[in-house]
This record gives structure tokens, sequence and C-alpha cells, in this order.
């Protein structure tokens, strides 16, 4: 039966752990609402299959987004900026011109209340956000619930309410890595359920067009090593040095995997999002390393407040927004 413990570990920095019937553990922490470690027992010992910091304390200045949940939006924002109802909204600008996963004030930077009225297999964190919090409209009550299951299916479930119409697309940013030690993650074999990904700009922002890449070095609808992926000179990963692309989910149910080198352990997610950001890691530093992880991030797509063709993020009152995505762990043999 799936237990979980919760531990004051600093100042204002408290951890729940989630444990199942295994003995495999989830441990997560309220500053970011983040996955700091998935470990998994292993017939080669404990292994511990997302990055993450040694300490704590670390998570407090990550440049990275590492484990974190990402609001009010995820991604990018064209120009900092959207209009709604005729009134300009400019946000935080805080990728050049753009503004980028809620900015420097954003989810992945708050201290998110811990919810003590869950079953054992169960995380819950909550946030408000005020009116005007990242430039944004309307006071938002977001929360975001990790389940951790005897077959080894974390479920994560991103919400919120808001009491006047906003733009919200969250998810979750961590990134991993099926194999034992410290490798890179480029022999790892993905597969994406999709053929289309969003045309993207030099500064990855979609251009509104959705790029067919059947046949070409982006169409992971087969298992590929990502370094194969990486090396397939594709214009579009030569452009950007790696893998930073919002994968199109419409047709496919919402399904990606993620294999390990040796092939002993396999990563299944499903999710409701439309879209999938598939990144390679590869603007990682100290104190890891470029594609260290690979980051599979649910979402909506990005720069939506300026993109009307796309799937709506505006969220009015009397609404619910509610995304879910299941993580999936299965060992060979």
């Amino acid at each position: 039966m799936a237990q979980a413990s919760d531990t004051i570990v600093a100042d204002n920095l408290a951890e729940r752990v989630l444990r199942n019937a295994r003995g495999d553990r989830v441990t997560l922490l309220n500053h970011g609402a983040r996955l700091t470690r998935i470990e998994l027992r292993m017939p080669d010992g404990i292994r511990n299959v997302i990055l993450g910091y040694e300490d704590c304390a670390g998570y407090l200045t990550d440049p990275y987004f590492v484990g974190a949940t990402v609001g009010r939006t995820c991604n990018r924002i064209a120009g900092a900026r959207f209009n709604l109802g005729g009134v300009d909204y400019p946000l935080d600008a805080n990728e050049g011109e753009n503004h980028l996963h809620g900015g420097a004030g954003g989810f992945h930077n708050r201290y998110w209340s811990i919810d003590a009225a869950v079953p054992d297999d169960t995380g819950r964190f909550w946030l408000r956000s005020a009116d005007g919090d990242q430039g944004y409209p309307g006071t938002l009550e977001a929360s975001v619930t990790y389940r951790w299951t005897d077959e080894r299916e974390l479920v994560v479930r991103l919400e919120a309410e808001t009491d006047r119409p906003t733009h919200v697309n969250m998810t979750n940013h961590a990134y991993f890595n099926l194999a034992a030690g410290d490798a890179d993650v480029l022999g790892h074999r993905l597969r994406v359920a999709s053929r289309q990904i969003l045309q993207v700009t030099e500064e990855l922002l979609p251009t509104g067009d959705f790029l067919d890449v059947t046949g070409s070095g982006l169409d992971l609808r087969q298992p590929a090593a990502l370094r194969d992926v990486i090396g397939s000179r594709h214009p579009l990963v030569v452009r950007t040095g790696g893998l930073d692309f919002n994968y199109v989910l419409g047709e496919s149910g919402g399904r990606a995997e993620l294999e390990s080198p040796n092939g002993d352990l396999c990563l299944r997610m499903t999710t409701t999002c439309p879209g999938l950001q598939v990144y390679g890691g590869q603007k990682l530093g100290p104190p890891f390393a470029p594609n260290r992880g690979l980051c599979l991030e649910p979402q909506h797509f990005p720069d939506t407040p300026n993109q009307p063709a796309f799937p709506g993020t505006l969220l009015a009152p009397g609404e619910r927004y509610s995304q879910t995505t299941r993580y999936r762990f299965i060992a060979a043999g």
C-alpha cells in the first residue's frame, strides 16, 4: 500500500515523499510544486530517473525549471504581451523580448501550500496567484496533484479557477533520464505519436502553421535514438542546436514513449493536452551538463493568447482548467 510522509528540510522548504508497495519513491518539494526524485527499485539497485539537485537549496536559484510546475502559461508568449477584451496586458520579458514559463516570478519560483487532507498515495499543492501577478488579469487558484501507484504510474493533474477571464497553460518540467549513472540521454529512444510539429521562428515562437515531419529526422512515430534525431541535420534541429519543438497530439490521443539505451526501462506517457514540447536539455549548464535529461512537457501550444487558430487557453469565471498526464514506468522482464 502506498504511503507518504512530509518533512521540513529548511526554512520554508518542505518535502513530501510518496512510496508504493514496490518500495519505489517519488519526492516532491513545495518550492515550485516540483518533482525532485523518482526512485525505482531496479535489479541493479535504486535508480533515480529524473534530473535533480543534490541539495534542496539548489532549487531556489535553479535557472532550468528542473522538475517544476510552470505557469501561469508555460513556454513562450511573443513580445511578452497579449490583448484580452481590448486591453493590452504586458508580461515579464525574461527571454529577450518574449515571455518564457511565466517570467522570473512564475509558478516555478513560488512556495506552494501543501494540502494535508489527501490520501497517502497523493501529494497536492495549491497556490493563489493574485490579480496582476506576472501581468495576468484575474485572481487564479491553481493546484497540482501527484498520485503514485503500485503499478509505477505517476498521475499529474493540473487545475485552476479564476475570478476574471485569463489565460492558463501549465505543465511539469521534469528532465527524464532512464539510465543508471551520469550518462547523457542521447542513447535513449523516443517515440511520439504525431506527424506534425508547430513551425517556429528562430526565437522558437510558433508561426501559426503546422509542419508535417513525415519521413524527416523529426518524425518520431517509430522509436528513434535521440543521438540520431539530433544528428539528422534537419534544418530546424540545426538552427535550434537540438530538440525544442512542440508536437501536435490531436490525432494521437496524446501518447509518447521513452526507452533507456539498453532497453531495461520504458516510460509511457499519456496526456489530455493537445501538444507536447520535447526539449533535449542542450542548454543545461552547471551543476548539470548538456543533454543530461529530456523534457516531455504536455501543454497547450505556445503563444496561444496571440494565436486565435490554436486550441484556446482562455479560462473564464465558473470554468475549471484541468489537464491530466500519466507517466508509467515499465521495467523489462
